[in-house]
């Protein structure tokens, strides 16, 4: 493939992260590991298509045509140096999560650093968002079941790499995230500054005893279903924090999906349900004992994205999640409202005098 016809191929992504793939260095590593580490030949063709992007990243296929066969990959070009992403998946690999297991992440290939680009295996599979979506209710029943397993078993055996997450240091962000919101007007102010003061009272401290390896982005469309596998990919932002927030962030993804693809936060509740089932039986008890208060930050989140990310806002939808997040939040204590009147205590009975002769 020539660099023109790369180009053609991601418009819509930014050209950018394009060019990085497309420099001669690049492809001449990826020939030498064809080749040398792979056993996939001489390498002949290369083909791109953007399927993710953001700001600072951005996901491409990347297909290999070599003197062997066809070969898909995912390629990841990053902004900012991401050299533990490939170790960190090896270790969770051998942990438990390898090709031949039930429940699986993608093969690292490659990490390059001079260009940070991460190669990995593509899994061939529906996403859980489809079955979600689109399957039947059984087939709904048994794909958020599917993920409910894989969660509890990366909670309980994959190890523990990467910086604690520090809840502390985090509520600088949400209060971002307040002001933004407010910028709006009301009603979303109020709703926002009355959800923000909850979340600040009811912030769960993060216990080394609690902490568990963290998957940072566990969503429907991060876990592909492939046949008897269920493999979650995206491992870019593991991390140690508390089970609860992969959990929550799970749960609001799919109240997401709901919302704005079916019109109804609640319309895949059995989903959520059935999720939250397996994951119970299959953890250790208590493992995740803080998902309200996460899933009241996630709803606090997307009320910000719907208003600060999407062009045009979506004020209906930031609403919705405040609400939901506000009907989460514990009942706040009701302070004795100085001004009532106090109940005043009946005297004491007068004491009788004793009896002649017994005193």
């Amino acid at each position: 493939m020539t660099a023109g016809s790369a180009a053609r191929d991601t418009t819509a992504a930014p050209s950018r992260f394009a060019a990085v793939i497309e420099q001669p260095e690049v492809r001449t590593e990826l020939g030498r590991l064809s080749c040398t580490e792979w056993g996939w030949g001489t390498l002949r063709e290369i083909q791109l298509r953007a399927l993710k992007w953001h700001r600072e990243r951005c996901t491409f296929e990347l297909v290999m045509e070599t003197t062997q066969g066809r070969y898909s990959t995912i390629a990841k070009v990053f902004d900012d140096q991401r050299s533990h992403i490939l170790p960190t998946m090896d270790a969770i690999r051998r942990a438990g999560f390898g090709t031949e297991a039930d429940f699986a992440i993608p093969r690292p290939l490659a990490y390059f650093p001079a260009w940070r680009v991460l190669v990995e295996e593509k899994v061939p599979g529906p996403s859980a968002r489809e079955t979600i979506l689109h399957g039947s209710a059984a087939e709904r029943a048994a794909a958020a079941a599917r993920c409910g397993q894989w969660l509890a078993r990366f909670h309980a055996v994959a190890p523990r790499l990467g910086k604690p997450a520090a809840m502390e240091r985090e509520f600088t962000r949400f209060a971002t995230w307040r002001n933004q919101i407010a910028g709006f007007g009301e009603p979303l102010a109020g709703k926002c500054e009355s959800l923000f003061r909850r979340l600040q009272a009811a912030a769960p401290p993060l216990s080394p005893v609690d902490a568990r390896a963290g998957h940072g982005s566990y969503i429907p469309e991060h876990v592909i279903l492939s046949d008897r596998r269920t493999v979650t990919i995206d491992l870019d932002e593991c991390d140690v924090a508390d089970p609860s927030r992969d959990v929550a962030w799970f749960v609001v993804s799919v109240q997401r999906l709901a919302l704005t693809q079916l019109g109804s936060l609640q319309a895949r509740d059995d989903v959520v349900g059935s999720f939250l089932r397996a994951y119970e039986a299959s953890s250790g008890p208590r493992t995740a004992v803080h998902v309200p208060f996460y899933r009241m930050l996630e709803c606090l989140h997307r009320a910000r994205r719907d208003l600060v990310k999407r062009v045009p806002p979506v004020a209906a939808w930031a609403e919705i999640m405040l609400d939901e997040g506000l009907r989460l939040a514990p009942r706040p204590q009701v302070e004795p409202d100085a001004r009532a009147p106090r109940a005043v205590p009946e005297p004491a009975a007068p004491e009788c005098p004793p009896a002649p002769g017994r005193a």
